[in-house]
């Protein structure tokens, strides 16, 4: 019944719906209508359109008054947001400004004790790739609260810079931390030390040191050179060749020896001297000497070299004066017939140390040496280069 009900509703619905209208009135019921009826209700008709316009118009100026009220609202929002970044990165400009004003200043020697420290990197090993490869020595300052970037050069693989810091009087190296000592003050070696990371470092000895003010060359860009190691050589070893079977040999009837033959004597030849080996590669008249690192003993403690670089000809004799900190050694250097003499005792000669000419000097050969006497050098890393004639 109930369906029932619901199915004659919609059709009167629809033929509502179909049913034709005149200013609101059905058409039939219009077709009865007189005429003052009829004015009458299009007059009503008249007047509802336009109480419905008027409504519609309201409507649409309300939703337009909240429109730009809330595009309004969000416009003084967005001002209110970018004036808040303009001032938070006004603020830290500032900020950043105060604290590379505070770095420069500790860096030229205004700063607290402690608040600037020398750190010196040698020996060891760095990964690169899947490869450990040695280093040249690297040495830089630092000031507390700054962070120096550490560019990894020298070699073909992409790999990232070594990030190190100084701040609350510890000294971070990626994953290493060394806290504020008062050995610090005369100079601390951390030796073989290990540090993990990006980039491992393996068997480094670092050293930190209390530093009054920067030079220019302290503060330049700080570049970790890798000194690439020789691939090693590809060994392609041929195939073993299967062993001929063994050869059975029958008993046999020996034969009787052929009847000899007498023939006349040859006559004897003289011996055939080998060639000649090819000349050896002549010594230079010129070398570059650079003292890539090292340690002097003074009063019986280690204090790191200063890398120091000269030239001589064949022939020259020169005295150098070697730097470590506040300390000052002076070295006699001759090269005469392509051998290097390094004396530790200026004068004296017994306690020299001799380095001959060999072939790779032409790229540059690095030798490892100890020298005792007046001069005493541990850990010395020498670097001998020929420069062509």
């Amino acid at each position: 019944m109930r369906k029932l009900s619901l199915t004659c509703l919609t059709l009167l619905l629809m033929l509502a719906a179909c049913t034709p209208y005149m200013y609101g009135v059905p058409q039939q019921t219009w077709d009865r209508m007189s005429e003052p009826e009829r004015i009458e209700a299009m007059r009503v008709y008249e007047r509802d359109q336009q109480a419905r316009r008027q409504a519609a118009e309201e409507r649409a100026r309300r939703q337009a008054i909240e429109e730009q009220a809330r595009r309004q609202a969000a416009e003084e929002r967005a001002r209110h947001e970018a004036m808040e970044r303009e001032r938070a990165q006004a603020r830290q400009a500032l900020l950043e400004h105060e604290r590379r004003e505070r770095i420069e200043a500790i860096h030229r020697g205004d700063g607290a004790y402690g608040q600037l420290i020398r750190v010196r990197l040698q020996g060891g090993r760095i990964r690169v790739g899947d490869r450990l490869h040695r280093f040249e020595p690297l040495t830089f300052t630092i000031a507390e609260g700054e962070i120096r970037r550490i560019d990894v050069t020298g070699h073909k693989v992409r790999v990232p810079d070594l990030t190190a810091s100084y701040a609350g009087g510890t000294l971070s190296l990626e994953g290493a931390h060394f806290s504020y000592d008062k050995s610090w003050g005369r100079g601390r070696l951390y030796p073989d030390t290990g540090i993990t990371g990006a980039l491992e470092l393996r068997g480094v000895d670092l050293s930190v040191e209390v530093h009054g003010r920067s030079n220019r060359f302290e503060r330049e860009p700080v570049r970790l050179v890798v000194i690439p190691e020789p691939q090693p050589p590809v060994v392609i070893r041929e195939k073993e060749h299967p062993k001929p079977p063994p050869v059975i040999v029958r008993d046999r009837e020996t034969p009787k020896p052929p009847p000899a033959v007498v023939r006349d004597k040859e006559p004897v030849r003289p011996p055939v001297r080998p060639p000649a080996p090819p000349a050896a590669d002549h010594a230079p008249r010129s070398v570059e000497i650079v003292f890539l690192s090292g340690e002097i003993k003074v009063h019986g403690q280690s204090r790191l070299l200063e890398r120091t670089t000269l030239r001589m000809t064949d022939g020259e004799s020169r005295e150098l004066s070697l730097k470590a900190g506040p300390e000052t050694r002076t070295l006699s250097l001759h090269y005469g017939n392509g051998e290097l003499f390094i004396d530790g005792t200026p004068g004296r000669g017994r306690d020299a140390v001799r380095l001959s000419f060999e072939k790779e000097w032409k790229g540059g050969k690095v030798y490892r040496i100890s020298l005792k006497g007046r001069v005493q050098l541990e850990k010395l890393e020498l670097k001998v280069t020929g420069i062509a004639n």
